[in-house]
């Protein structure tokens, strides 16, 4: 005669146990898993993006401008140093927005310097950095390239321009 009782009921008991064990361990473990994807938590080393200043305003020449703002958006984030001369500060779009024309290269000094600048920008930035900047002002200003923008002309046409931050401006005449 075999004994089938006591000796087979602790391990039988530890079988069960291990039975009722796992799917909480597994359903605790899928539930992080739930939380952590639906809060969107991310599990990856600190970005360290936050502590590396910008790269500094870079010099273009003319030609390079003109690649840029041929295709504004293929440059979105350039930081640049352009030179222009104010033709516009419209209220109605803004203490923080002005239209000007713009190039790569100063022509300050020159004889009828307003007219070199061709490429027609709207600029934006800090409203106290434009505080001093009104129509006809010739100036020298680091920006970033934010892209294009569309607008309706006063003649019945559409104007595709490009778009830049100011980052510092500092009129030159």
């Amino acid at each position: 005669m075999t004994q089938d009782g006591p000796p087979q009921q602790p391990n039988l008991q530890r079988r069960l146990r291990r039975r009722t064990t796992w799917p909480w361990v597994v359903g605790a473990g899928v539930l992080l898993l739930g939380v952590v994807i639906g809060t969107g938590v991310r599990i990856s080393p600190p970005s360290t993006s936050a502590s590396v200043p910008p790269p500094p305003h870079r010099a273009v020449d003319a030609r390079e401008w003109q690649v840029i703002a041929k295709d504004p958006d293929a440059y979105q984030g350039e930081r640049i140093v352009v030179y222009g001369h104010v033709t516009q500060i419209d209220p109605a779009a803004g203490e923080s927005t002005v239209r000007a024309n713009v190039d790569g290269v100063g022509h300050d000094g020159e004889d009828r310097a307003y007219l070199k600048y061709t490429t027609i920008t709207m600029l934006s930035g800090d409203a106290k950095a434009l505080d001093g900047v009104v129509s006809g002002d010739l100036f020298t200003a680091e920006v970033t390239v934010r892209g294009s923008m569309s607008y309706d002309t006063q003649v019945g046409g559409n104007a595709t321009v490009p778009v830049l931050a100011i980052d510092s401006i500092h009129v030159t005449g």
